[in-house]
């Protein structure tokens, strides 16, 4: 499947951003969205942005999402089963 998105010129030359690097930018903030959302695992979100699994983690720091997905409950369960 692909997915389009338009932009207007105007943006993408107010952002800085080449064309290849708005893709690649864009990849990435969806899947660290869908990541942070729980709706595709690590490894998915990794492979949707196209990036080896350390580097998607690294990059998750840098636009501040955390790696560590769980719920409350699910932090809580964890640390009680520890």
């Amino acid at each position: 499947m692909t997915l389009q998105l338009a932009l207007d010129e105007k943006w993408l030359a107010a952002s800085g951003l080449a064309a290849d690097d708005a893709q690649r930018e864009f990849r990435l903030l969806l899947a660290a969205k869908l990541f942070e959302l729980g709706r595709v695992t690590l490894g998915q979100a990794a492979e949707l942005a196209g990036l080896p699994i350390w580097d998607f983690s690294e990059a998750l720091g840098r636009i501040g999402v955390s790696v560590i997905n769980l719920t409350p409950d699910q932090l809580a369960h964890d640390l009680a089963s520890a």
